[in-house]
């Protein structure tokens, strides 16, 4: 979760509640002239938008609107830190399978001598 906050030396992270039937915002707003206050919508802001048009056709003199869009999160123990990438073993590409390689290439004559 690029939504996930972590506090260095902290023992617990920080992170967006994910999964069904969790909105990924609830969406509301309040008149800043009155008390008014929209109902709240998950996920879609646009009927906010709407409520604070029709309230403010209804009072032309309130125009501005406080909207706030509010996440669920939660506290988890932080993971352990991943363990440090182990070095490659041996394997077939190694460089000393490639000094191999050459050596016995040019035993067998494939490759030209080189003469200093």
């Amino acid at each position: 979760m690029s939504d996930t906050h972590v506090v260095r030396g902290a023992d617990r992270v920080l992170i967006q509640e994910r999964g069904p039937g969790v909105p990924e915002g609830i969406h509301g707003a309040e008149c800043m002239s009155c008390e008014a206050v929209s109902p709240l919508f998950d996920d879609d802001s646009l009927p906010v938008a709407v409520w604070a048009l029709q309230h403010s056709q209804d009072q032309p003199d309130h125009t501005l609107f406080l909207a706030r869009t509010e996440r669920h999160w939660r506290v988890v123990p932080r993971p352990d830190d991943p363990p440090p990438p182990s070095s490659p073993g041996p394997g077939f590409a190694g460089p000393a399978f490639v000094g191999l390689m050459c050596l016995l290439t040019a035993l067998s004559g494939l490759l030209p001598a080189l003469t200093a």
